[in-house]
């Protein structure tokens, strides 16, 4: 990992994967908004330096996205990245409402950044992890993790389809949440996701698709992508090189996914 030589208000501990996107989308708005100032170390999880003494100082659980804020006396780690967008939305009072004037939809926004961290995140990181880097195919991993990623897609369109943006009428911290996950469907098909299956789904992404913290994370996923090499994921679970080098976990065309 790189060091941080300048004075910034926060250090972003990223890999450019969905979880970090997030956070990248949140502070370039703050960055615009309220001026504040950050850069960003780049933890490169194949090479495991998420597991390096220097990052688990960072994060004992080993995981990115985290940040230190540093606009303080004395700085300190926030890590889980829900629980960043909650503390720099209410340290800048802005992507959420005032929990005093607004009870009802303060609550709505944390509830549904809570749901994306319950449910769309670990729901879509598991049936990716089954569908693209285990080595061998799981039928049984993937049909479960492949039914709850519909699940969560239809009920994702049906929010949207009574409400512009999923905690209410304004965007939040809630619609950050979920757009590190469903911004990639602007580049990639996935999950057999498209505008005439899920047509709130894509209104909600075209939407966001108008900021621009989000033209320039859409800009990043698809550099992401196109650099991206599935051995080096698939090298963390097997020492196998014919499995490693495979294009796909082997079996995978046995297995057959239905969709409504």
């Amino acid at each position: 990992m790189e060091e941080i030589k300048n004075k910034v208000d926060f250090i972003f501990y990223s890999n450019n994967t969905p979880n970090t996107f997030k956070i990248q989308l949140i502070l370039l708005e703050l960055q615009k908004s309220h001026g504040i100032t950050f850069e960003t170390i780049l933890v490169d999880i194949s090479n495991r330096e998420n597991y390096s003494d220097e990052f688990v100082k960072i994060n004992p659980n080993k995981k990115v996205p985290a940040i230190i804020d540093q606009t303080v006396i004395k700085p300190f780690v926030i890590f889980e990245s829900v629980s960043i967008l909650i503390y720099l939305a209410q340290k800048y009072n802005t992507f959420i409402p005032d929990v005093k004037k607004h009870p009802e939809e303060n609550s709505n926004v944390i509830t549904w950044a809570v749901w994306q961290a319950a449910n769309l995140g670990p729901m879509f990181g598991q049936f990716t992890h089954f569908f693209k880097f285990s080595p061998i195919a799981n039928e049984y991993s993937l049909q479960r993790y492949h039914n709850e990623v519909q699940r969560i897609l239809r009920l994702l369109d049906e929010r949207l389809s009574v409400s512009t943006y999923i905690a209410g009428n304004e965007y939040s911290i809630a619609d950050i949440a979920s757009a590190g996950w469903m911004l990639y469907l602007n580049i990639t098909p996935l999950y057999n996701a498209n505008k005439q299956r899920f047509p709130y789904l894509f209104r909600w992404i075209e939407l966001l698709n108008q900021r621009e913290s989000v033209k320039e994370v859409n800009e990043n996923i698809s550099i992401s992508l196109k650099s991206f090499d599935p051995r080096k994921s698939r090298a963390l679970y097997t020492d196998d090189s014919e499995l490693i080098n495979a294009g796909a976990p082997i079996g995978i065309e046995k297995v057959i996914l239905k969709y409504d």
